[in-house]
């Protein structure tokens, strides 16, 4: 399923071209684009697709989104609609058995490695019984890299690191890109109109059908995206991110509303806040940002008088932190090297690495201020004075840079 408005048609082309790609599973993927009717050049830009594909795949299916009273405008929306339209299609009208068809939503701008269905259906597979499960691979939005702003490039790296080598003991969530049965996802009720966090919202729904269990399967293939380039339209987007902080007043209200049992419900609520970017992480996060210069303020102007205790644990935290950015930066190497060079990714020039790797600190704690702390805050500000937030689709990458002329365009005319 790919979810798009008014994507330029070789964004979607390179999108479609990769599922149409896909090797290893028993059939051909069936391509369904997922449209909203406000859309005028959404027929021609499925006819274009549907040509490009051919016979590569079983089944093209355009579907069109029309806002309803109570929806809010966003990928949540035009992918419940377009879903319930396949269910509607395969499972109704042809019969077929919803936990045997396997849906994947990606975003209009998703490279899909070509294994990447494959790893899908062997992770379901090997499960005892993989047809309530969600099925996800590392974020990665590394496409257009050397096209960013340094603190853009970053506070990506940052995300896409720890997404892709997260720690195996705690609960994974997908993010934009992820996988699950369309029984399952019937189950759920399809996706919450109103919601637009919907990966993060989908994963905690289908925890609570499976009584707190950990839901969400990793899958060890990639799908590679666009980041947004410029420092503007990345703020938007981190906003659209940091949204997902309201997700703790659902989780109250399931407490209320909800005939859950109290270590049912706690399970979800407990893996809520440990997940980064919930409100709980972001209020560990703020607290650091106001202890953290100051305790190296007062190191700094009052070392000589410290006991040397203390000298030797802030010489181990530093040798700590040393410690762990290498780990990092030889994650990345390894990332770069052995699993990023089946895309066509635009890779930034050495003096950029050379000042990304050499001031990594400094880097982290500006870009995590920028696009993240700031925009919590805003959210926050937002949700408790305005109400609810626009769904604001920040250009990326080709989109990016055809909007930009379009605008040129428009303005030597004006």
């Amino acid at each position: 399923v790919v979810v798009e408005y008014k994507e330029p048609v070789d964004v979607l082309a390179k999108t479609v071209e990769t599922i149409a790609q896909q090797g290893g599973i028993a059939g051909r993927p069936m391509v369904v684009l997922a449209t909203e009717a406000r859309d005028e050049g959404r027929f021609a830009t499925a006819e274009a697709l549907k040509h490009q594909c051919g016979s590569r795949i079983s089944r093209f299916l355009m579907t069109e989104h029309t806002l309803r009273e109570g929806e809010t405008i966003g990928k949540h929306s035009n992918e419940n609609a377009a879903v319930r339209e396949v269910y509607r299609q395969l499972v109704e009208e042809e019969g077929k058995d919803p936990f045997e068809v396997m849906m994947t939503i990606v975003d209009a701008d998703s490279l899909l490695s070509t294994s990447y269905l494959a790893h899908v259906e062997a992770a379901f597979n090997k499960q005892l019984d993989g047809r309530r499960l969600v099925y996800s691979g590392p974020l990665n939005t590394y496409r257009n890299f050397a096209d960013a702003g340094l603190l853009v490039q970053m506070y990506e790296v940052l995300r896409c690191n720890t997404d892709t080598f997260h720690d195996p003991l705690k609960c994974y969530y997908p993010q934009s890109n992820y996988s699950l049965s369309l029984g399952f996802i019937a189950e759920l009720g399809y996706w919450s109109i109103d919601t637009m966090p919907e990966d993060v919202h989908t994963a905690a729904k289908a925890m609570i059908n499976n009584f707190g269990a950990l839901s969400t399967v990793p899958v060890p293939a990639l799908i590679c995206n666009d980041m947004v380039e410029n420092y503007g339209d990345r703020y938007t987007q981190a906003k659209r991110h940091q949204w997902g902080i309201t997700e703790m007043a659902w989780h109250f209200a399931l407490a209320k509303h909800m005939n859950l049992t109290f270590p049912g419900w706690w399970a979800v609520f407990a893996a809520e806040n440990r997940r980064a970017g919930s409100f709980f992480s972001c209020a560990q996060i703020f607290c650091s940002f106001l202890i953290f210069p100051l305790a190296i303020v007062y190191a700094c102007f009052n070392w000589s008088a410290l006991d040397w205790k203390i000298q030797t644990y802030v010489y181990l935290a530093l040798a700590g932190m040393v410690i762990q950015w290498t780990v990092f930066w030889c994650q990345e190497l390894f990332l770069w090297r052995h699993l990023l060079h089946q895309f066509p990714i635009e890779n930034a020039s050495t003096l950029r690495w050379v000042l990304l790797v050499a001031l990594s600190p400094v880097w982290h704690a500006l870009a995590t201020l920028a696009f993240f702390v700031v925009p919590t805050i805003h959210c926050l500000y937002h949700v408790t004075f305005v109400g609810e937030l626009g769904y604001v689709c920040a250009p990326k990458g080709e989109a990016q840079k055809t909007e930009g002329a379009e605008a040129k365009v428009e303005t030597k005319d004006a």
